[in-house]
This record gives structure tokens, sequence and C-alpha cells, in this order.
């Protein structure tokens, strides 16, 4: 029996040490495996990047009268004013990758060596000094390091979402603007692209001109543009369309689509001839219009861009007015997209053009309101446009709303 016991104990430990080793090398193996997956997924990057560049070549780099330098990187490609420290133009391409991207932000500031004449730099928009104890302070000028081609269109690529740090794809843009009206339009661009999943061509740059007024404390005295333009162009054979937005650098308190201009126009700005290489026919096409309903820009397909005020009658206002007419009482029309009944409160609550979280205007009808009502008004006025007659007023939300107490001062605006 001692010896029986000695030999299953030996089976047994046998049977670990070969269980073991199975494991090992099976994790090994797994490893490797992930290694190849690794190589194999830079590949494929680094071939999407040379895709991307080379869909550039097809309608062609904006020719520019003026000197410029054309710089590519492996992502974009930019023409560099070195009088200026900043692009002309910026031109890349936006991938459908996008929806799929995980890559975070980098925050990678740094010099761009491939310009000549040196980008801007740190101390061209902050002064940065280390403390005792190894922390720093800062003192800065006022303006963000704003992005022309935006590190997020590139969260498939590493390399690409790092090269958008170059400090020649910065500009100076005011706080407000970056961060929210710049960042909506970007998220535009984006949100279409996931939408019709199709690539898009992008150009971005700021309107340059001598006489804009340079960051004071600026060591490179980088001037502070005052618009900023993209221009975003679809020439897929089905459906070849273009459009530009045109902001000032501030904050923009109308929506995307008021500040939608031809690519004509932009030419006309900037003295750029964007799209060389393609017919005339084509060029016409996609330059000389700017219709922003052309584009599955929606977030929920009920919503609606606001009417054109130019066609409203006089004394009433369209969604998008209504901001401006805070503490007055007049008409704002537009159609209803969304609607609550509160039973808990027996309150109304419906929204015009822009359905709730991103609502523009609202209607409210309280409790003792809605009594002089014959219809239910969030069913009832669904999908119809109306005017509403009321002093316009900000909810606890900053939207313009009007609080309606009767029936008649809603009408239903094709009466009119």
């Amino acid at each position: 029996m001692k010896y029986l016991g000695i030999l299953i104990f030996c089976f047994v430990g046998a049977l670990k040490g070969f269980g073991q080793n199975l494991l090992e090398l099976k994790q090994q193996e797994l490893e490797q495996l992930k290694q190849q997956e690794k190589s194999l997924n830079s590949e494929i990057e680094i071939l999407k990047l040379a895709q991307c560049l080379d869909l550039l070549k097809i309608p062609g780099y904006p020719v520019s009268s003026g000197a410029l330098q054309t710089v590519v990187h492996a992502a974009y490609a930019m023409g560099f004013d070195c009088s200026m420290k900043m692009p002309a133009w910026t031109f890349h391409v936006v991938t459908p990758d996008i929806t799929f991207g995980n890559v975070s932000r980098t925050n990678d500031f740094r010099a761009d060596s491939l310009v000549v004449c040196g980008s801007s730099e740190e101390k061209d928009y902050f002064i940065r000094e280390r403390n005792a104890d190894g922390t720093f302070s800062y003192e800065g000028f006022g303006f963000d390091r704003g992005h022309l081609v935006p590190s997020a269109d590139f969260k498939w690529s590493p390399i690409g979402l790092s090269e958008t740090y170059f400090y020649s794809n910065m500009t100076p843009q005011d706080p407000e603007f970056n961060r929210e009206s710049w960042a909506e339009i970007e998220g535009l661009v984006r949100k279409i692209v996931d939408a019709e999943k199709k690539s898009l061509y992008v150009l971005t740059a700021p309107i340059l001109s001598k006489d804009l007024k340079p960051i004071a404390a600026s060591v490179n005295q980088i001037k502070i543009p005052n618009f900023h333009y993209k221009i975003i162009a679809d020439l897929s054979y089905d459906s070849p369309r273009g459009m530009a937005f045109l902001m000032p650098n501030r904050k923009c308190e109308y929506r995307p689509s008021h500040y939608v201009v031809s690519i004509d126009s932009i030419e006309k700005l900037t003295g750029l001839d964007f799209f060389p290489n393609l017919s005339d026919s084509i060029e016409r096409k996609i330059e000389g219009n700017a219709d922003f309903t052309a584009w599955n820009a929606q977030s929920n397909n009920k919503d609606v861009e606001p009417l054109n005020a130019l066609e409203l009658p006089k004394g009433y206002f369209n969604t998008e007015q209504a901001l401006s007419k805070v503490g007055t009482t007049c008409y704002i029309v537009g159609k209803v997209v969304s609607a609550k009944f509160s039973a808990k409160s027996e309150a109304t609550f419906i929204n015009l053009d822009q359905s709730f979280p991103k609502q523009i205007f609202s209607v409210v009808i309280w409790k003792d309101g809605r009594k002089n009502f014959s219809y239910k008004p969030e069913v009832d006025l669904m999908g119809k446009y109306i005017a509403v007659k009321g002093r316009v007023e900000l909810d606890k939300n900053g939207v313009p709303s009007i609080t309606v107490a009767h029936e008649e001062h809603i009408q239903l605006f094709e009466e009119e």
C-alpha cells in the first residue's frame, strides 16, 4: 500500500505538471496571437491612412495664388501660410471608421517639423512655469489652441489622432467658440458620416488677412482669426453635393444651419480654388449649392430645420429667432416634433422643430390653461406647423418658451 500511494502521488503530480505546461503553452500561444493582431492592425492603419491621402488626390489640393507650403502628414494635408504661422487650408477625409474608433485624446501638442518656416508654439497661447513643488503655473492669453483637423475624426487611428496635435493644426479660438459652436460643427460632420455610412471630404481653416489683430503676449505674434470655415463634400457618383460653414470666432447663438454658405463664397473670401481636378459640371453642382437639408444631420428623424425667416409674414418669427425675442410678445412658428402630457402635474410640454433633449423652443400649457382647450394639444398638434402667440421667456434650461393659457393663442400655420 505504501508503494501504491507513492505511485498515485507521482502520477497526480505528473498530471499537474503536464496541465501546467499545457496552460503555459496556450497562454504563450494567445500572447503571440495578440502580438500578431496588434501588428496586423498597425499595418491596416497605415494602409487606411495611405488610402485617405490617395482619396485627397482625386479632387486635388486647393490651388492658391499666394505662396503656401504644402505639408502632407500621414493623415491629412495642409497649405501653410508662413507669414501668418497657420494654414490657409487643411484637407482630410472623415471615414465611417469613426463609428468604431476608441483611441483617446493624446494631448501631445508639439511643433510641426515639416513646416519649414516654423509653426506656432506653446508660448503663443500661454506661459507655463514650474513651481518649487514640481507643479506648474499657467498664465493664459485668453484663447484656446483650437484644432482645425479634429482629433475625434481619427478615433480609429493612433497615428492620425496624434498628428492633429501639431501646432500647425492650431489657431487661436475663443473658448466658447472652440468648446461649443465649433465643436458642434465638428460633431455634426461625424454625425452625417455615421448616419450615411460614407466618407466625406473636409476642408477647414481660418479666413486669413494681414489686418488681423495679434495676441499681444504671443511669442510669434500669432494673429486672431475673425472667422473660420469648414467645407464638407460628398463626391460619390450617385449624390455629389457640398456645403460650407462660415462662423465668427466667438460664441455663436444660432444653430449650425444658420451659418451654411456655398463653397463658392468661401473661394471668393480666401482666393483659393477648391477641388481643382473635378469636372466643371460636378464642381458647379458641389460648390454652387448650400442646402443643409440635403444632409442627414438630424439626431431624430422627426426633427426639422427652422422655417426660412425671410418667408414668414411680418410679426412672425422662426424658432431660431426666438432667443432674440425674449421679453417680447410675438408669434413663433415651427413644427411640433415632440410633445408630452404629465399626468402628475397635468401640464403639457411641446417642442417645435427640435425634440427633447435638443429642443430650441418650447410651448408650455399648465393645468389651468389646459382647461381652456377643446382638444388634446400633445395629440392633435403632433406633426403640424403652428404659430404660437405669447411672451417669449427663458425656461430653467435657458431655452426660449411661451406659456399658453388659451386655445386661440395656438393656430395652425397652414391656415395663415
